[in-house]
């Protein structure tokens, strides 16, 4: 099993987003797939099943088809839609039908920030909120809109091409101003890796991918200890898995900048698991990824999970 910090940690991390690009495969295969995961000693890790509107009529018939029905009562929905009323009034009936599944989280597709407010009050009361925000200069003025209200920002860390991956000033950047304004967060896009590493993109070409990892303990930092923006960038650049110690008790991140520069740090490099717990319950509130089985087979490939996972003989096409 894996170490009981990084269990906790990484408890239902990965929203599994199997319809959407890169992968996009089709909605019967993305149900048996996560039907699959479910059933497997790793589904700690699996999140919500991340569905557009467009699709949850098809979605229902679906289920007609599984062999054990009752099953998809347990699966949490995530789903994408416009930021709009007319959105919204489409969903309701599936709102108020929730007997068959659960629709736990609504994620808005990026609009303009005026879009917002007039969204909030008809909300539904139980389900996760998440607004897709821009990584450019109107960043703040979304962040000024949803804070202290109990919606959340959805951010994209990568795309098809190399111009869709932010650089690492600018996520640590966006973590520093969501931490700043205590405003929770999920990531999608280009997260399928633990590490920030070399990847192929779909057209053949390379970039350097950030590692949902990093996102997830740079994120602890920022909102835990307030770190400075250098010390954040410092944990999103970082490639070895042995910058990282999880035991029972916390997680230890040893940071290139905290050592070549200690004088500099303003925090102590630890997280214990109350921290970890306060920081995945409040704040990082998980990523989206088209891709779990490349997730499991890079954490195990680092020894993180140390048991051998079943997913190398089930496989989906891409």
């Amino acid at each position: 099993m894996a170490a009981p910090s990084l269990r906790l940690f990484l408890s239902t991390l990965i929203d599994y987003a199997g319809l959407f690009p890169p992968a996009a495969l089709d909605l019967s295969a993305v149900i048996a797939a996560y039907e699959h995961y479910s059933k497997t000693p790793h589904r700690w890790l699996l999140g919500r099943f991340v569905l557009p509107l467009s699709q949850l009529p098809q979605f229902e018939i679906c289920l007609d088809q599984l062999d054990q029905q009752y099953a998809a009562a347990f699966w949490p929905l995530s789903i994408v839609l416009e930021p709009s009323l007319q959105a919204l009034e489409r969903l309701a009936p599936w709102l108020e039908k929730q007997n068959r599944f659960t629709i736990s989280a609504l994620e808005f597709k990026v609009g303009g920030v005026e879009a917002i407010a007039p969204l909030l009050p008809h909300l539904p009361p139980h389900s996760d909120l998440f607004f897709e925000v821009p990584l450019d200069a109107t960043l703040s003025e979304y962040l000024a809109v949803l804070q202290g209200t109990r919606a959340a920002v959805k951010v994209r860390t990568g795309g098809l091409t190399p111009n869709d991956f932010p650089s690492i000033k600018v996520l640590a950047q966006f973590l520093i101003a969501c931490a700043s304004n205590s405003i929770p967060f999920k990531a999608t896009a280009g997260l399928h890796h633990p590490l920030r590493s070399w990847q192929p993109l779909p057209n053949g070409r390379f970039v350097k991918m950030h590692g949902f990892l990093n996102m997830a303990l740079a994120a602890a930092f920022a909102y835990g200890y307030g770190a400075t923006v250098a010390e954040i960038a410092s944990i999103l650049e970082i490639e070895n898995p042995d910058a990282f110690i999880f035991s029972s008790r916390e997680i230890i991140c040893h940071s290139p900048l905290w050592s070549q520069e200690p004088e500099l740090s303003t925090v102590a490099g630890h997280l214990p698991l109350a921290l970890l717990t306060h920081v995945r319950s409040r704040y990082f509130l998980g990523i989206g990824s088209c891709s779990f089985q490349d997730s499991l087979a890079d954490l195990d490939r680092l020894g993180l999970l140390r048991t051998p996972s079943p997913l190398s003989s089930y496989a989906f096409s891409t």
